[in-house]
């Protein structure tokens, strides 16, 4: 029962579970290229709409709506973008709670693919983790996308289940992948006949 009671109370008490989303904008290099890596803002939705028409084929999984409602989650969120000069080159978005975080959404243009950009983007997001010391970093990551699953795997996630038509634009179910930042247990549980 006291189980219970202490997940209502943080379910009601949200502030009680607050983890620190500070961020200070830096820039840094990858591949060679000078990037500046900032909080993502309402100013960056134009860019993040036309970078994601790059990577997903003219399409945008996310709307204006989706990523207005996002940024504006500063609590308990944190979207990174990147720039080269003028350039959206990438972005990253997380969810964070006392025991997980989740990556919602990762792009790198076209263009820029191959350098190693949303490679250093998960190892950002999975040390700020660490830092918040949640427990597991998860992500959703489409069933067919073999490219992704490939660097997530190279990162320490392991596959846990699918989830049957996840992404309902395409129709296409996602793999569950998680990497646990802290050593952790499997309940069993007892099944009684």
């Amino acid at each position: 029962m006291l189980k219970k009671f202490k997940l209502l109370n943080q379910f009601f008490h949200p502030e009680e579970n607050k983890v620190d989303m500070s961020f200070s904008p830096f820039i840094t290099t990858i591949g060679g290229l000078t990037l500046q890596v900032m909080q993502a803002g309402d100013e960056n939705i134009p860019d993040l709409l036309v970078l994601e028409r790059q990577v997903y084929s003219g399409h945008t999984p996310w709307s204006k709506f989706s990523f207005e409602t996002e940024l504006r989650k500063r609590k308990n969120s944190l979207y990174l973008v990147v720039y080269h000069a003028s350039d959206l080159v990438a972005f990253i978005g997380a969810r964070f709670n006392p025991r997980e975080a989740h990556i919602t959404n990762i792009a790198v243009s076209p263009k820029y693919q191959n350098k190693h950009i949303g490679t250093y983007l998960m190892q950002w997001m999975i040390n700020r983790a660490r830092k918040t010391n949640c427990e597991v970093v998860s992500l959703e990551v489409k069933i067919d996308n073999n490219i992704a699953q490939k660097l997530y795997s190279s990162l320490g996630f392991k596959s846990t289940f699918i989830r049957k038509d996840y992404y309902k634009d395409t129709h296409t179910d996602a793999l569950n992948m998680v990497l646990w930042l802290k050593p952790h247990r499997v309940k069993k549980r007892k099944f009684t006949f």
